[in-house]
């Protein structure tokens, strides 16, 4: 079934929306750096992350920065505000690594929520956390330099996914932090010299 991972995580959930869901939705794997949704975009399902990881981030001016991470049983705060409008997405969600997301139907999502307490409930759930989330990378912004930033982002990256060798560029660091690679550069030998972090090849050691 593709939503007996659903009633693992949600054991409260109406069983007649577990029929629903299992009915209108598609269970889909991503491979690892592929688009979930891209920035303009029309939001056509509200997707739950079964396994992997999916980074939210946004791009303003040619700039791009990170916004939250999506793991297991979570979903995207950012497609709910289009549960009842059809704009643009104004963030693109991207997987960490090969995902597997069960994908709900926008318009069907609108009209459980009105039907099902138990929905509502999630994605109540849901926006207070990557709410918070927000508010720490907010926090990390105005109060922490950027040396900082970066030591918290590969820490929380190697965490995401298990291992504390991360194979990342130093521009797509740059992207994710919002700076530029040579900025990153700087920071990392900076850390380097710190022992905080060790550059191997193509790689980044967390020590």
């Amino acid at each position: 079934m593709k939503t007996e991972f659903l009633t693992k995580c949600y054991p409260n959930l109406e069983a007649d929306l577990i029929q629903e869901i299992e009915e209108c939705s598609i269970l889909k794997t991503f491979e690892a750096n592929q688009y979930v949704v891209k920035q303009g975009q029309f939001i056509k399902y509200l997707p739950i992350i079964q396994s992997g990881c999916v980074k939210v981030f946004c791009n303003e001016d040619e700039i791009s920065f990170l916004l939250y991470y999506i793991e297991s049983g979570e979903s995207c705060i950012y497609s709910f505000a289009h549960i009842d409008n059809n704009d643009h997405a104004n963030f693109s969600a991207m997987t960490e690594m090969d995902s597997d997301l069960l994908l709900l139907p926008i318009d069907k999502v609108g009209l459980w929520m009105k039907k099902y307490p138990s929905l509502n409930s999630i994605i109540l759930n849901n926006y207070k956390k990557h709410y918070n989330d927000l508010l720490d990378t907010t926090k990390q912004i105005i109060c922490h330099d950027l040396e900082e930033r970066l030591i918290n982002y590969l820490e929380t990256k190697a965490k995401l996914l298990q291992t504390n060798l991360i194979s990342i560029s130093h521009q797509e660091i740059a992207n994710d932090l919002g700076t530029s690679r040579e900025v990153i550069s700087r920071l990392m030998k900076k850390t380097s010299l710190k022992n905080i972090v060790k550059q191997e090849g193509r790689k980044i050691k967390i020590l």
